[in-house]
């Protein structure tokens, strides 16, 4: 005859355990729960034994002993095929225990309180909960400690009363991962952050990796929830490679950030389009109105450079955007030196059906979806990490947005035009996202220009103008942002080339925006108020250097 099997069932969070347990009891296997968890099934029904019937006594030391018994983890970790183990469980009239459900103290919610102590989260650290989901890891149990997986074990037992081998070592693996995931939120609140690490699951392998002999290349989450995890984006059509997907990451943090420059300073988020290309935008736009327009004048920005980019947007891909990301306009043919963009990855919060059919005529297009992107939004992680030999760095994740409150002081009064002070704002956030030193140049709403990754700031003001020249860009009238200060304002003599200011000024450059430092400060700002132009300096403090 068939021996009917046992669960044991304990957890902090009720939600959903009642309907499992029901349907457990439904396939004939017996319940098995502490304390509060055996109350809540008894409650609702379920025929369920107390972990205190096993043990011979009820939970002591004020709860902090409960499971946490040799009864309890000899019927996990006895070998379900060696008889003298069964037989010394029968003796001690201890079930042998075939599924573990069990679930943590919320620890880390604990610890993001503003009113908890050392006290309250030291008592929220849990031992009997994870020791038992170790145990099952261990002894080869199906252990269960994530509510998403219920499901699915349940209706493997119903059709064939028992789980795959590859389900088991999902679950075995997932139930280390999270014990250790657990255990190292405590180790990095008691040691004052000294310990530290990250765990992550591979969700998805990339077609190839940076080159193709790097290939397997895969992606990985740390499932903390972010909405925005690259993980968390869903592939319609192909399959995006490693430069893909960084370039995907890399544009989704600037449009995050120029998203919450426009919320904070115009109370609402424009239409934006973004186009990447090996981590540094070729063009970036936003229009209040119109989405189509703001994805024209994205690809607009380099009309050559765009040639293979992502294209990142925050609004839904109609067959008319489409339209816009796809055929260059008759007027900039001769300019991009062909009738398609040939943009290689487009992602966006849905696609309309005509969308997808005309972007996927070129097979090995990707598409992405992710919904969230219809709301873009600064991460919510307080540090960030750069990968070293050995190890990791570690810093503050950049928090600082621009807006009129933050400015330190302006060379000729505050820009009152609302779409050339929202354009500053705009090439600001996009220069804090690519890598230093960075000087870029807008106009109209859009990116004309980016001079980026040099030594030395008065090359990157010559990379600007040559790269808005190059696209055909008007600069009469344009702003510009520097990620860091200007050393000096002019050359010294006319045998020299033109200072950075200097070369803003005479390609028509009206306004911009600054840090605030430098020996040669007060001479910076001179020339900018003599040049008559509006720049705004920030504290500075509030430099951009960003991917060293």
């Amino acid at each position: 005859m068939k021996k009917t099997k046992t669960a044991l069932i304990s957890v902090f969070h009720k939600e959903g355990i009642v309907e499992f347990a029901q349907q457990l009891v439904s396939m004939g296997w017996n319940i098995l729960a502490s304390g509060g968890t055996a109350r809540h099934l008894k409650e609702n029904d379920i025929p369920v034994k107390d972990v205190a019937e096993i043990v011979g006594g009820k939970a002591i030391l004020g709860h902090r002993v409960v499971t946490l018994s040799r009864e309890v983890h000899a019927g996990i970790l006895a070998r379900l095929d060696v008889a003298a183990d069964v037989e010394e469980l029968e003796g001690l009239g201890v079930p042998m225990i075939n599924l573990v459900c069990c679930d943590f103290y919320p620890l880390r919610m604990e610890i993001e309180k503003s009113e908890s102590t050392r006290t309250t989260i030291i008592e929220m650290i849990d031992i009997g909960g994870p020791t038992m989901v170790k145990s099952a890891g261990k002894a080869g149990r199906i252990v269960i400690c994530d509510p998403n997986d219920r499901e699915q074990v349940i209706e493997q037992l119903k059709s064939a009363d028992d789980l795959p081998t590859e389900t088991y070592d999902y679950l075995q693996g997932k139930a280390f991962a999270e014990v250790t995931r657990y255990y190292m939120d405590a180790a990095r609140y008691l040691s004052n952050g000294d310990y530290d690490g990250m765990l992550a699951r591979r969700v998805h392998e990339l077609a190839y990796g940076e080159n193709r002999d790097q290939s397997p290349a895969f992606i990985f989450t740390t499932d903390d929830g972010d909405p925005l995890a690259l993980s968390n984006f869903k592939i319609v059509n192909g399959n995006p490679g490693w430069v893909n997907a960084a370039d995907i990451d890399t544009t989704v943090g600037i449009m995050c950030r120029m998203a919450e420059t426009f919320r904070q300073n115009f109370g609402s988020v424009p239409y934006i389009a973004i186009a990447c290309k090996h981590a540094v935008p070729s063009g970036a736009a936003f229009d209040w109105n119109d989405p189509v327009i703001a994805a024209q004048k994205a690809m607009m920005g380099d009309p050559v450079a765009v040639m293979g980019a992502e294209v990142v947007v925050n609004f839904p891909i109609t067959d008319e955007v489409s339209k816009a990301i796809h055929v260059v306009p008759k007027s900039l043919r001769r300019r991009a030196g062909r009738k398609i963009w040939g943009v290689d990855v487009i992602a966006g919060p849905e696609f309309s059906e005509d969308a997808i059919s005309r972007l996927t005529k070129r097979k090995d297009r990707r598409l992405l979806i992710n919904p969230a992107l219809s709301d873009p939004f600064m991460p919510t992680n307080e540090w960030m990490v750069r990968p070293v030999r050995g190890g990791f760095m570690q810093q503050r994740a950049p928090r600082f947005i621009i807006s009129l409150d933050n400015i330190q002081s302006w060379t000729n009064g505050a820009i009152t035009d609302r779409d050339q002070l929202a354009t500053m704002f705009m090439i600001h956030a996009l220069v804090w996202g690519v890598p230093s030193n960075c000087v870029g140049l807008a106009n109209n709403n859009m990116l004309i220009g980016l001079g980026l990754k040099q030594r030395d700031r008065r090359t990157c003001c010559y990379l600007v103008r040559n790269g808005a020249k190059a696209s055909g860009h008007d600069t009469e009238g344009a702003v510009f942002a520097s990620d860091a200060f200007f050393y000096i304002p002019k050359r010294k003599n006319m045998n020299q080339l033109r200072e950075g200011p200097e070369l803003l000024r005479d390609i028509g450059c009206v306004a911009g925006v600054v840090p605030a430092d430098g020996k040669y400060l007060d001479s910076v700002v001179d020339f900018f108020t003599e040049s008559g132009m509006n720049v705004a300096f920030l504290p500075k403090e509030h430099r951009g250097f960003s991917q060293h």
